[in-house]
């Protein structure tokens, strides 16, 4: 993480939530460690594997410690004369230990042990901020489908006007996608809160006979479980929790998109909400940027590119391997606060997004009538073939383009379409509100599934 970015006073905010930002600090994150190290301390001394006045010793010491600007520069200090770790935080532990505890501290543990099973817990409560949000996003996604289930404006494809959809049907496929990510989420949950204390090799050499009795107790007490088999070269588990976040985000992303592409002049039917402080521009002051829906795209492009450094770093050499492990440190932070940030975003964005279903009216009447094309084809193809249809409906459009008329009035003229089709008929095939499908009972099934 840079000053630019991540950690800087500035412009921090923009990176990651406070909340989610205090969980990777260096202060929480130290702290956590120590109360790791102290109750390993204590559960060793449960089984006989240290003297129990040393666990005492330690647990004193480690509670004690206030992790403040000394303190962080005795670890960093220790750490740049050693290159280890933790040796900067084992030495200014022992420093404030006044019995035997300098002697057992951080016994037959691993730095891998401490820093994995700091990190299943830090992941534990980021992914309940991350839920947190993601429910806010699913809660103001089903309202919009509720609200805006009947009102019509013009499916794209391509980036052209395809046919007449509902506000509402657009909503509905960005809800169906939230809730799979949600439901990911609570999955990836059975296989992430997984614990790890192995020792150097993952064999649990340097606790003796009582090992899997201390690795279970110390780990149900975190309230995580034992893992299988040491995990230290394994780390498909985190990759996946990286992978999870770079679907999730891309939905963001999607949403954010369309907030960001409806929002242009030319089209204006979606606003996304306004800050009465807010600057469009410095230099043209007329100006009112989608900057959330837009950086919403920025922070999930954070995401993407982490998760493919860890994907790069699935493989290991032999039982550990410090190049592949070491890339998570800067990676797993970032991408995790990426996503938290967001999805905070996108859940405000949701929740305020202006709707301008009279632009979605006026953007619909602006095609001609030529979004109707496809139900005046399906009309004529029993009476003269589908292909024939197809091709007459094709060349009438492009008519009135060329010419700048409304599509229904040459509907209306040509003599092979009112040999088949009564007024009536016609009538009914360019009222668009008659055009939409289905929509409306696919968000009603949407909405009607949890």
């Amino acid at each position: 993480m840079t000053e630019w970015s991540f950690c800087s006073g500035i412009y921090g905010s923009a990176w990651a939530t406070p909340q989610m930002r205090a969980l990777f600090a260096d202060s929480p994150r130290t702290k956590r460690w120590l109360d790791l190290l102290a109750l390993l301390a204590e559960v060793q001394a449960d089984h006989g594997i240290i003297p129990t006045d040393a666990a005492q010793d330690i647990k004193a010491a480690c509670q004690s410690i206030e992790i403040d600007a000394q303190f962080l520069a005795e670890c960093r200090e220790g750490y740049e004369t050693t290159g280890h770790s933790t040796a900067g935080l084992i030495a200014a532990v022992a420093r404030r230990c006044s019995g035997s505890g300098r002697e057992w501290f951080y016994f037959g543990a691993t730095v891998q042990d401490i820093t994995d099973t700091w990190l299943m817990l830090t992941l534990r409560d980021a992914r309940g901020l991350l839920v947190a949000d993601l429910e806010r996003a699913i809660a103001a996604t089903a309202d919009l489908c509720r609200r805006h289930r009947d009102t019509i404006m013009t499916g794209r494809t391509h980036g052209q006007q395809g046919l007449p959809i509902t506000f509402g049907f657009k909503a509905a496929g960005w809800l169906a996608e939230l809730r799979r990510h949600r439901q990911r989420v609570d999955d990836a949950a059975k296989r992430l809160d997984v614990g790890q204390l192995c020792g150097g090799v993952g064999s649990l050499s340097a606790m003796g006979p009582r090992a899997l009795a201390v690795q279970k107790q110390f780990l149900a007490r975190l309230g995580l479980r034992e893992p299988d088999m040491s995990w230290t070269a394994s780390r498909d588990i985190l990759t996946e929790w990286a992978h999870l976040l770079v679907l999730s985000t891309g939905t963001a992303d999607r949403i954010g998109h369309e907030v960001y592409n409806l929002q242009r002049d030319e089209i204006g039917e979606l606003r996304e909400p306004s800050v009465m402080e807010g600057i469009g521009s410095i230099t043209m002051p007329h100006k009112r940027n989608p900057e959330v829906a837009e950086h919403i795209g920025t922070l999930a492009r954070v995401v993407r590119a982490n998760a493919a450094l860890l994907a790069e770093c699935l493989v290991h050499d032999h039982e550990r391997d410090g190049r592949s492990w070491k890339a998570e440190w800067h990676a797993i932070p970032e991408l995790t606060m990426a996503a938290g940030k967001a999805y905070a975003l996108l859940a405000s964005v949701i929740e305020g997004v202006e709707v301008r279903t009279e632009r979605m009216h006026a953007n619909l009447e602006a095609s001609g009538g030529s979004v109707l094309s496809e139900r005046a084809m399906l009309a004529l193809a029993p009476h003269i073939g589908k292909e024939t249809a197809r091709h007459l409906i094709q060349h009438l459009a492009a008519s009135a383009r060329r010419e700048g008329r409304p599509f229904a009035a040459l509907l209306a003229e040509e003599r092979e379409i009112c040999a088949c089709l009564t007024k009536e008929q016609l009538d009914w095939l360019i009222a668009a509100d008659a055009q939409v499908g289905h929509c409306q009972a696919l968000v009603d099934r949407v909405l009607s599934t949890q």
